[in-house]
């Protein structure tokens, strides 16, 4: 079996965006779903409440970095981010989604 890596982020949507970014989120552009799963990503998906957002994924490659790098270089990807991400208001300024460490996990 190939190994699984799960990640976990989280953000905030501006509260005056949350319906824009749920809208665009349940009508996704098929290239986008195509290009994530390119990047070996499964079981990917993104919760919200009271304007956070929790995303999961688990990751399936061998070099993360490089299909990472894959995906921002997608033109389709950068128009999609470019309507996500003014939508939301990030617990940081390193980027829109804050990697969170696992604490528990049961198979």
């Amino acid at each position: 079996m190939k190994n699984v890596k799960r990640y976990a982020s989280v953000s905030r949507l501006k509260p005056e965006r949350a319906d824009y970014y749920k809208h665009l989120h349940a009508n996704i552009w098929p290239q986008i779903n195509d290009m994530i799963k390119q990047c070996n990503i499964q079981n990917y998906s993104i919760y919200f409440y009271n304007n956070i957002l929790f995303s999961y994924f688990e990751y399936t490659g061998d070099d993360y970095d490089a299909d990472m790098k894959k995906m921002a270089a997608d033109p389709e990807t950068q128009r999609w981010w470019k309507e996500c991400v003014p939508c939301m208001n990030p617990y940081t300024e390193a980027g829109p989604w804050l990697d969170i460490d696992e604490v528990y996990h049961l198979d």
